[in-house]
């Protein structure tokens, strides 16, 4: 079994809380999506959080 120290898992519990986030915004836009490929989807974002933000940081018009 793997242990973590407080860090790491500090930054686990954060990166499940930013894909929980990033499922309830994509539901929000009725997506129809299967629950475990949300989850999947979800999850790889926020684990590649600095890259997604590197992608989206010069977007600023809202599309509505």
């Amino acid at each position: 079994m793997h242990t973590m120290d407080k860090k790491d898992a500090d930054a686990y519990d954060k990166m499940i809380d930013a894909a929980a986030g990033l499922a309830d915004l994509i539901q929000t836009g009725k997506i129809d999506m299967d629950e475990y490929v949300l989850e999947e989807l979800t999850i790889f974002l926020a684990r590649n959080a600095l890259e997604v933000k590197k992608i989206l940081r010069n977007l600023r018009h809202w599309w509505p």
